[in-house]
């Protein structure tokens, strides 16, 4: 499954591959989960194993079964932006860093009606243009304070009419404000 995963700071990362035959009862679409720590301590060794390991025997077989479990009972986290495939949203999607239009500009940069543009929205992302819109502007707004931008050029930047906005915007959606965020 296509996907990406951007990163502002220095991160502890693992990945691992699992034959579909084992996915079965885990998310089937790409999300963010949780780490517990018992997946991240159970996730070590596993990244550490040989690539022919027989993970049908000892203990990796119950290394990779308790992996499964917490995976599939991970608490999910919204920090995830799915991206719409149809071919009339290359516009939007072709400068993925720049804020993304209002519904009534995107009508006319690809030619469909907000009507259309929503059902495509919600089939592709289980969103509405709106909600994946202001997805993206959290998504952006972490970026943009965790690099150290001020909340006055994060508001500017995000398209806010002032940093009262932005910071209703943030709390609403966080639970708390910009500057306690960056805390």
């Amino acid at each position: 499954m296509a996907h990406r995963a951007v990163m502002q700071k220095a991160v502890d990362y693992r990945s691992i591959y699992l034959s579909s035959e084992l996915c079965t009862e885990l998310p089937q679409q790409v999300c963010v989960i949780e780490v517990s720590p018992l997946l991240r301590a159970v996730l070590e060794p596993i990244a550490a194993a040989d690539f022919d390991t027989d993970w049908r025997q000892g203990k990796f077989v119950h290394l990779l079964g308790l992996c499964l479990s917490e995976i599939r009972d991970a608490t999910q986290q919204p920090m995830l932006l799915p991206l719409p495939q149809d071919r009339r949203l290359k516009p939007l999607l072709a400068m993925p860093e720049q804020l993304p239009p209002t519904v009534q500009v995107l009508e006319r940069q690809i030619g469909a009606s907000s009507r259309t543009i929503g059902r495509i929205f919600q089939r592709e992302t289980g969103m509405s243009y709106q909600q994946w819109r202001q997805q993206w502007r959290l998504m952006r707004a972490i970026e943009l304070l965790s690099t150290g931008r001020s909340l006055s050029y994060s508001a500017f930047e995000l398209g806010f009419s002032s940093d009262s906005a932005f910071i209703a915007f943030f709390r609403d959606l966080t639970g708390t404000t910009p500057g306690a965020w960056q805390k």
